[in-house]
Protein backbone atom coordinates (compact mmCIF):
# COMPACT_ATOMS: atom_id res chain seq x y z
CA UNK A 1 0.00 0.00 0.00
CA UNK A 2 1.27 3.40 -0.77
CA UNK A 3 1.56 5.80 2.35
CA UNK A 4 -0.54 8.50 2.59
CA UNK A 5 2.31 11.46 2.67
CA UNK A 6 3.42 9.89 -1.16
CA UNK A 7 -0.18 10.63 -2.23
CA UNK A 8 -0.30 13.97 -0.76
CA UNK A 9 2.98 15.13 -2.00
CA UNK A 10 2.32 13.87 -5.81
CA UNK A 11 -1.06 16.23 -5.52
CA UNK A 12 0.93 18.96 -3.87
CA UNK A 13 4.36 19.37 -5.65
CA UNK A 14 4.70 16.69 -8.57
CA UNK A 15 0.82 17.65 -10.37
CA UNK A 16 0.88 20.58 -10.34
CA UNK A 17 4.71 20.66 -11.68
CA UNK A 18 3.75 18.27 -14.57
CA UNK A 19 0.60 20.55 -15.27
CA UNK A 20 2.88 23.26 -15.98
CA UNK A 21 5.10 20.82 -18.20
CA UNK A 22 2.14 19.57 -20.24
CA UNK A 23 0.85 23.33 -20.96
CA UNK A 24 4.38 24.77 -22.08
CA UNK A 25 4.37 22.17 -24.50
CA UNK A 26 0.51 22.61 -25.66
CA UNK A 27 1.62 26.37 -26.09
CA UNK A 28 4.83 25.48 -27.74
CA UNK A 29 2.92 23.05 -30.55
CA UNK A 30 0.44 25.82 -31.06
CA UNK A 31 2.64 29.05 -31.36
CA UNK A 32 5.97 27.00 -33.00
CA UNK A 33 5.86 26.94 -36.91
CA UNK A 34 6.04 23.65 -38.55
CA UNK A 35 9.42 21.94 -38.13
CA UNK A 36 10.79 20.74 -41.53
CA UNK A 37 10.45 16.74 -41.61
CA UNK A 38 13.75 14.45 -42.26
CA UNK A 39 13.46 13.23 -46.11
CA UNK A 40 11.97 10.33 -46.74
CA UNK A 41 14.36 7.38 -47.26
CA UNK A 42 14.89 5.77 -50.47
CA UNK A 43 14.53 1.95 -51.39
CA UNK A 44 18.25 1.84 -51.26
CA UNK A 45 18.14 3.62 -47.97
CA UNK A 46 15.86 1.09 -46.21
CA UNK A 47 17.96 -1.85 -48.11
CA UNK A 48 19.81 -2.61 -44.84
CA UNK A 49 19.95 -1.48 -41.93
CA UNK A 50 24.25 0.01 -42.51
CA UNK A 51 22.55 1.92 -45.42
CA UNK A 52 19.81 3.14 -43.57
CA UNK A 53 22.53 3.68 -40.96
CA UNK A 54 24.11 5.68 -43.08
CA UNK A 55 20.91 7.74 -44.31
CA UNK A 56 20.53 9.34 -40.97
CA UNK A 57 23.77 10.35 -40.62
CA UNK A 58 23.89 11.94 -43.96
CA UNK A 59 20.34 13.82 -43.21
CA UNK A 60 20.84 14.27 -39.45
CA UNK A 61 24.28 14.63 -39.36
CA UNK A 62 24.54 11.32 -37.00
CA UNK A 63 23.04 7.94 -36.35
CA UNK A 64 21.98 6.38 -33.36
CA UNK A 65 24.12 3.01 -33.56
CA UNK A 66 22.91 0.27 -35.36
CA UNK A 67 21.58 -1.75 -32.64
CA UNK A 68 19.08 0.58 -31.52
CA UNK A 69 18.36 0.99 -34.94
CA UNK A 70 17.20 -2.62 -35.10
CA UNK A 71 15.22 -1.92 -31.74
CA UNK A 72 13.37 0.63 -33.07
CA UNK A 73 12.16 -1.08 -36.47
CA UNK A 74 11.45 -4.60 -37.86
CA UNK A 75 13.62 -6.56 -40.32
CA UNK A 76 12.47 -7.77 -43.45
CA UNK A 77 13.49 -11.18 -45.65
CA UNK A 78 16.59 -9.96 -46.87
CA UNK A 79 17.76 -7.74 -44.27
CA UNK A 80 15.54 -5.18 -45.15
CA UNK A 81 14.65 -1.88 -42.72
CA UNK A 82 11.09 -2.99 -41.54
CA UNK A 83 8.31 -0.72 -40.12
CA UNK A 84 8.81 1.42 -37.03
CA UNK A 85 7.99 -0.75 -33.80
CA UNK A 86 5.53 0.47 -31.35
CA UNK A 87 7.44 1.50 -28.15
CA UNK A 88 4.34 2.63 -26.13
CA UNK A 89 4.89 -0.47 -23.59
CA UNK A 90 8.54 0.43 -22.83
CA UNK A 91 7.95 3.94 -22.55
CA UNK A 92 5.25 3.17 -20.10
CA UNK A 93 7.23 0.81 -18.38
CA UNK A 94 9.75 3.51 -17.69
CA UNK A 95 7.49 6.42 -16.65
CA UNK A 96 5.76 3.65 -13.80
CA UNK A 97 9.54 2.92 -12.76
CA UNK A 98 10.17 7.13 -12.11
CA UNK A 99 10.93 7.70 -8.49
CA UNK A 100 11.45 11.13 -7.19
CA UNK A 101 15.13 11.47 -5.51
CA UNK A 102 15.50 14.68 -3.48
CA UNK A 103 18.64 13.77 -0.99
CA UNK A 104 21.25 13.04 -3.26
CA UNK A 105 24.92 13.27 -2.01
CA UNK A 106 26.94 12.21 -4.81
CA UNK A 107 28.76 14.32 -7.44
CA UNK A 108 26.09 14.69 -10.38
CA UNK A 109 26.89 16.24 -14.04
CA UNK A 110 23.86 16.52 -16.06
CA UNK A 111 23.82 18.14 -19.67
CA UNK A 112 20.88 19.35 -21.10
CA UNK A 113 20.50 19.96 -24.30
CA UNK A 114 18.85 23.57 -24.56
CA UNK A 115 17.90 24.52 -27.34
CA UNK A 116 17.63 21.86 -29.08
CA UNK A 117 19.05 21.08 -32.38
CA UNK A 118 17.08 20.73 -35.67
CA UNK A 119 13.71 18.51 -36.24
CA UNK A 120 13.51 17.33 -32.77
CA UNK A 121 10.10 16.40 -30.79
CA UNK A 122 11.29 17.92 -27.80
CA UNK A 123 10.36 20.89 -26.84
CA UNK A 124 13.10 23.83 -25.69
CA UNK A 125 10.76 25.22 -22.87
CA UNK A 126 10.14 22.00 -21.16
CA UNK A 127 14.06 21.20 -21.41
CA UNK A 128 14.86 24.38 -19.96
CA UNK A 129 12.28 24.23 -17.11
CA UNK A 130 13.58 20.52 -16.61
CA UNK A 131 17.39 22.13 -16.48
CA UNK A 132 16.26 24.85 -14.09
CA UNK A 133 14.20 22.44 -11.82
CA UNK A 134 17.31 20.17 -11.22
CA UNK A 135 19.52 23.38 -10.43
CA UNK A 136 16.83 24.09 -8.08
CA UNK A 137 16.46 20.89 -6.72
CA UNK A 138 20.20 19.71 -6.64
CA UNK A 139 22.25 23.28 -6.30
CA UNK A 140 25.62 21.28 -5.84
CA UNK A 141 25.32 19.84 -9.19
CA UNK A 142 26.74 20.63 -12.22
CA UNK A 143 24.51 21.40 -14.84
CA UNK A 144 25.23 21.91 -18.50
CA UNK A 145 23.10 23.13 -21.61
CA UNK A 146 24.92 22.14 -25.00
CA UNK A 147 22.98 24.44 -27.07
CA UNK A 148 21.56 23.17 -30.31
CA UNK A 149 21.99 19.63 -29.96
CA UNK A 150 20.02 16.48 -30.30
CA UNK A 151 18.36 14.69 -28.01
CA UNK A 152 21.21 12.36 -28.10
CA UNK A 153 23.63 14.86 -26.82
CA UNK A 154 26.75 12.25 -26.65
CA UNK A 155 26.34 11.74 -29.97
CA UNK A 156 25.75 15.02 -31.66
CA UNK A 157 28.06 17.30 -29.26
CA UNK A 158 30.40 14.28 -28.59
CA UNK A 159 33.44 16.77 -28.44
CA UNK A 160 31.10 19.49 -25.98
CA UNK A 161 30.06 15.98 -23.78
CA UNK A 162 33.56 14.73 -23.50
CA UNK A 163 34.92 18.62 -22.63
CA UNK A 164 32.13 18.48 -20.06
CA UNK A 165 32.69 15.36 -18.61
CA UNK A 166 36.82 15.88 -18.25
CA UNK A 167 36.05 18.99 -16.74
CA UNK A 168 33.56 17.52 -13.87
CA UNK A 169 35.94 14.41 -13.19
CA UNK A 170 38.93 16.59 -13.05
CA UNK A 171 37.08 18.15 -10.00
CA UNK A 172 36.56 14.85 -7.76
CA UNK A 173 39.23 13.56 -5.27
Amino acid sequence: MVPIESVDELLQSTLPFLKGNIERIRHDLEAAPSEPKDPVPTRADLASFSAFHGWLARVRGFAAPESELRQQSGSRPGGRVGKEIDTDRAAKAIIAGNQKYTDIHVPILAIFSVPHGHNTVYSDTNTDAQARAFEQGVPSARVVRVPHAHHYVYMSNQDDVLREMRTFLATLP
